[in-house]
C-alpha cells in the first residue's frame, strides 16, 4: 500500500523537472512549480530539495546553465539569443554566470574540448540516501487553532537563516515584554514559509513566533499575528544543534512522508524550540518539527 504513495511524490517531482526543461524561457517561480506538482507551496520546495538535493531555484539555474553551455558548444548563435532562450535577462547576465560558475567566457566554452557542464555542481550537498529507511516514529497529534505573535526578518546568507532568526527572536521578545504577554506564552516556534531563490536570498522570510494562550492583545509596533489552523500534525523530535536541523527536515520529507500514507495539509510546518539555547549546550537542544497532515 505504501509504494504507490512514494511513486506519486516522485512522479510529481519528475513532472516539475520535465516542465522546467520545456519552459526555461519562462520565470519559473516557486508558486508555478508547486502548481505543476499539485502541492502546497509550503511543502513543495522542501519535498523537491529533499528528493533532488537542490532547491527549485538552484535546479532551475543549473538547468539554464546546462542548456546554455549545450547551445554554445553545438552552434554559433549569439550569446544574447541563447541567454533569452534559456531564461537569462540578457547576454551580460549569462556571461557573468558563466564566469562565476565555470570560470570561462562564451568563446572559451565554444572551443573547449572538455564539456564544461561537468563543472556545474549544486549549491548544497545532502548526504546520500541510505539503502534502508530510517525508523522515523513521529507522534501524531491533533491541535486546536492557535494564535501566534510573530516578528519577521528577511535575508539568507550563505544558505543560513541564523542572523535573521536571532534578529527576529530579539524583536519578538522585546515586543512581547512591552505587551506584557510573556506569562501567556505557551511555546516558542519558528516558520520559514518561502521557497529560497538561492543561497543568498535577501527576501526569504524567517518568522519567529510565540504561541499565546487566550485572546491576543493589541500588537506592539513591528509585530503581527499568524494563525496555525486546527488539525493533525506529525511531530518529530530532533536533539542536537540548530545547525543540523536541516538534516532532520530532509529526512522527514525524503524518507518518512513518501512512505507514511499521509497527505500534507496546506499549512505552514513549524519548529518548536523545547528548551533554551542560553541554558543548555548545543548538543542538548531539543526541537520538535511539526508537519501538518490530513
Amino acid at each position: 500500500m505504501r509504494k504507490p504513495v512514494e511513486l506519486s511524490y516522485r512522479r510529481r517531482i519528475n513532472l516539475v523537472i520535465a516542465h522546467v526543461g520545456q519552459h526555461l524561457d519562462n520565470p519559473l517561480d516557486g508558486g508555478e512549480l508547486a502548481s505543476v506538482a499539485s502541492m502546497s507551496r509550503f511543502h513543495f520546495h522542501r519535498v523537491f530539495a529533499a528528493m533532488t538535493g537542490l532547491t527549485p531555484a538552484e535546479y532551475v539555474f543549473l538547468a539554464r546553465m546546462s542548456r546554455a553551455v549545450e547551445r554554445l558548444r553545438k552552434g554559433r548563435d549569439p550569446i544574447t539569443r541563447i541567454a533569452l532562450e534559456v531564461g537569462f535577462e540578457g547576454g551580460p547576465a549569462l556571461a557573468k554566470a558563466l564566469r562565476r560558475h565555470l570560470g570561462m567566457t562564451a568563446s572559451e566554452i565554444r572551443g573547449s574540448a572538455v564539456d564544461p557542464r561537468l563543472g556545474l555542481v549544486g549549491e548544497r550537498t545532502y548526504p546520500r540516501r541510505r539503502k534502508e529507511l530510517p525508523m522515523l516514529t513521529p507522534e501524531i497529534t491533533t491541535l486546536p487553532e492557535q494564535q501566534v505573535l510573530c516578528a519577521t526578518e528577511r535575508g539568507r546568507v550563505n544558505n543560513d537563516m541564523g542572523v535573521a532568526a536571532r534578529r527576529a527572536f530579539a524583536r519578538l521578545m522585546a515586543g512581547a515584554q512591552a505587551m506584557e504577554v510573556m506569562p501567556k506564552v505557551q511555546r516558542a516556534i519558528a516558520m520559514a514559509p518561502d521557497c529560497p531563490r538561492g543561497p543568498d536570498d535577501p527576501d526569504q522570510r524567517f518568522i519567529a513566533g510565540y504561541v499565546i494562550e487566550g485572546e491576543m492583545p493589541a500588537l506592539a509596533d513591528g509585530l503581527h499575528c499568524e494563525t496555525l489552523p486546527a488539525g493533525r500534525w506529525a511531530v518529530f523530535r530532533h536533539v542536537g544543534p540548530y545547525t543540523t536541523l536541516w538534516q532532520a527536515w530532509t529526512s522527514v520529507y525524503r524518507d518518512w512522508i513518501p512512505h507514511s500514507g499521509c497527505t500534507l495539509r496546506d499549512a505552514m510546518p513549524c519548529e518548536h524550540y523545547v528548551n533554551d539555547p542560553r541554558e543548555v549546550a548545543p548538543e542538548q537542544l531539543i526541537t520538535d518539527l511539526y508537519i501538518p497532515i490530513e
